[in-house]
């Protein structure tokens, strides 16, 4: 049996990541917070005004408080997200948007999307727990689903966490990430980096960046 310091494949990896989401407390106290996303003048705001959302790809989620923001202004939106009862949460709450597709994911890559069928990927305060191999395999999948043009925006965790302890003991849930190991991962996806902001999250300087990634044409 393989020690517990082995590597782990992206399926264990990614079960160490969700499950502590399922089911969360966490979904309804981020509803307090959305104003960070969504205010006028506000770097995501900002950096989001600049997508293309003719075909737009939420990945993660959770209980739609982000895409409850857009649905009126595209008319191809698909929800991603791992967790069955997020979705059924989601499909709730945007009943009245009958056209949103809603995918269950594997938590590692987008390989129920159709290639070059995107325009547009965002993913906001969930990518900040994924752990490296994660998010690198999601940015060699994004190149594949968008469009030629297409850009994603990806908020993740710019704290070089200690590789052997759990992610839930750093600051926030913050799982190991730069801001240069980010860069150098959307360069290996042949992602072009068009903006990258670091910032202050829930009062530690620089923990956290948004990043804008684009797939040349």
């Amino acid at each position: 049996m393989a020690g517990a310091d082995a590597p782990k494949s992206l399926e264990e990896q990614v079960a160490i990541v969700g499950k502590p989401w399922d089911g969360s407390p966490y979904y309804d106290n981020a509803e307090r917070w959305i104003h960070v996303f969504w205010d006028e003048k506000t770097v995501f705001r900002t950096l989001f005004e600049r997508l293309d959302l003719t075909a737009t790809l939420e990945l993660s989620c959770g209980h739609g408080r982000h895409a409850e923001q857009i649905a009126a202004r595209t008319q191809n939106l698909t929800l991603v997200d791992i967790h069955v009862d997020n979705l059924n949460f989601c499909r709730e709450r945007l009943r009245s948007f009958p056209s949103i597709k809603y995918v269950e994911g594997n938590g590692y890559d987008f390989s129920a999307i159709e290639s070059e069928s995107i325009t547009a990927i965002y993913c906001y305060d969930s990518m900040v727990h994924f752990s490296p191999d994660i998010v690198g395999s999601y940015l060699k999948d994004s190149i594949r689903i968008l469009k030629p043009g297409g850009m994603a925006l990806l908020h993740h965790s710019n704290f070089d966490a200690p590789l052997d302890k759990h992610y839930g003991q750093n600051p926030h849930a913050r799982n190991h990430m730069t801001q240069a190991l980010f860069r150098e991962m959307a360069d290996a996806a042949g992602l072009a980096v068009r903006e990258s902001v670091v910032m202050k999250w829930g009062g530690i300087e620089d923990l956290d960046c948004l990043t804008l990634l684009q797939k040349n044409t």
